[in-house]
């Protein structure tokens, strides 16, 4: 290809072209004067260069800032930390719950709150997905974390929106000297369940025991109830022959009337009317403490690191994982019929409590607040910053040599490498259910709450009848917010996203 070469003469005449015509540009002036411009030109350019350099303000990063939901115990844990291994000034702030949910926005760059809490926050935009590369991390360790806690709570649909911090699950305690005087074993299902607490509550060991004052203690309370019931349920409504659980993935509806809903509501109310009305109000962690303390023969509840041990409490108990079902209801014949291998399974409830970290929407530093996060959760400080909380328990593998820091003190060895070995089986378990997690959850845990309380109170109606009620408040729920809206919230509260059932 050929190029054009001007002469050097035309070329600086041309640039002098806006020169008027009577001024006569020699070849020799224009070289002076375009060697002059050129001077000119350079003395400028260098001069604001200096200037714009010094007057260009220094830019700083605005520390992060984190948010704890209600419990400062492990913000002020999370703050003792943090400021051990950084000299960034990161602020730590406590959030009480109904001032949480009351904002109309959110400012800060991490969120720790309950996992239940995460269609709610999803909804108002508050969350963003923790970034892949993150997630890849060799310090972050994905794969240490539980089976159960990292199939269920950390998503959402198919996206990774959270760091967890431990979410315990319901243990069965139990007397194993009064059993074994009794000539009963540890049940491994709910119908043995309800049968042994029968036997305990008119055998004769109880009426004269001054000290043992019920079969059984579970937490009724009436903050913890609906999740006690669905606890309850998961062995016969989560299986493989039945993907949908509290509402139907195609439709939406609740599916409270099911079977197996009815049962365990069935069973609920039969095991309320053996326990004295002083043991209706308790949360999981005061079940627990009633049964160190003597004052049943089994409970169900959970241990953390605050809770109280007697300095005297029965030498033989044992821990086992909640009974189970050795049955399924099969909707298509619609009929119970055995499970496979005709054995228990026992199926945890996730996320009834438990605490986990996300980025938010609103923080300019993502990525900067993904790396925080990570080292908040991540095997070195997961034993030092999550047993700051009653709401949380041990969720690595890794953990279980150092389970001790999340339990109590006092209770010998054994009992507790029991009750922390079958913690972590049942949190690694591949049979798991996660609790309601959509948006206006406690608007859907209220209709269930009222029908339980009717059932667990004098006189309670038919089982069928007051679940019935609740689902038709719950189906009033969804249809507010929109039905379609609804049924993709719960695909992706369930981790599968938009797939077909």
């Amino acid at each position: 290809m050929s190029h054009t070469h001007y002469p050097t003469t035309m070329r600086v005449q041309s640039s002098f072209a806006f020169l008027p015509r009577f001024i006569d540009v020699s070849p020799m002036t224009s070289r002076f004067l375009l060697i002059l411009l050129f001077i000119v030109l350079s003395v400028v350019g260098c001069n604001n260069t200096k200037k714009n350099s010094g007057d260009l303000p220094k830019l700083e990063t605005p520390p992060l800032s984190i948010g704890v939901v209600a419990d400062e115990a492990l913000a002020e844990r999370i703050r003792l930390e943090v400021s051990a291994r950084t000299e960034e000034k990161i602020t730590v702030e406590t959030i009480p719950r109904k001032v949480f949910l009351n904002q109309q926005r959110q400012t800060k760059d991490i969120l720790i709150y309950p996992p239940a809490m995460m269609g709610d926050l999803i909804q108002r935009n508050w969350l963003t997905p923790i970034p892949s590369s993150i997630l890849s991390l060799q310090d972050l360790a994905l794969d240490d974390i539980v089976l159960g806690v990292r199939q269920t709570e950390m998503h959402w649909g198919e996206k990774t929106y959270a760091l967890p911090l431990g979410s315990p699950v319901l243990m069965l305690m139990v007397r194993t000297d009064i059993l074994k005087q009794l000539n009963l074993e540890t049940p491994t299902t709910w119908q043995e369940y309800a049968a042994v607490v029968e036997a305990i509550h008119n055998s004769e060991f109880l009426k004269s025991n001054d000290t043992v004052g019920a079969a059984t203690i579970e937490p009724f309370g009436e903050a913890y109830l609906p999740s006690l019931f669905l606890a309850r349920s998961a062995a016969y409504v989560k299986h493989s022959e039945n993907l949908s659980t509290y509402f139907d993935f195609t439709n939406g509806k609740s599916r409270l009337t099911s079977p197996g809903f009815v049962r365990a509501a069935e069973e609920l109310a039969q095991a309320a009317q053996t326990t004295p009305g002083e043991f209706k109000t308790l949360d999981p962690q005061s079940a627990a403490e009633a049964f160190l303390a003597g004052k049943s023969v089994m409970a169900i509840g959970w241990l953390n690191s605050k809770t109280k041990v007697p300095e005297t409490f029965p030498p033989d108990i044992a821990f086992a994982p909640l009974p189970g079902s050795a049955e399924i209801y099969q909707s298509q014949g619609n009929q119970w019929v055995p499970r496979s291998g005709n054995k228990p399974v026992s199926v945890p409830l996730l996320s009834t409590s438990g605490m986990v970290g996300s980025v938010t929407s609103a923080s300019g530093q993502t990525m900067h607040a993904a790396d925080l996060l990570v080292l908040l959760t991540g095997p070195e400080l997961c034993s030092l910053i999550s047993p700051a909380s009653q709401r949380t328990t041990f969720y690595r593998t890794s953990s279980l040599p150092m389970a001790e820091a999340w339990l109590p003190k006092g209770l010998p060895g054994g009992a507790l490498r029991q009750y922390a070995k079958i913690s972590i089986d049942q949190l690694q378990s591949p049979n798991s259910m996660v609790n309601i997690r959509i948006a206006h959850r406690q608007e859907y845990e209220e209709a269930l709450r009222t029908a339980l309380l009717s059932l667990i109170g004098p006189n309670p109606p038919n089982a069928e009848t007051a679940l019935k009620q609740a689902g038709e408040t719950w189906d009033t729920i969804s249809e507010k917010q929109g039905q379609e809206n609804q049924t993709n919230a719960y695909h992706n509260s369930q981790g599968t996203a938009n797939s077909a059932f």
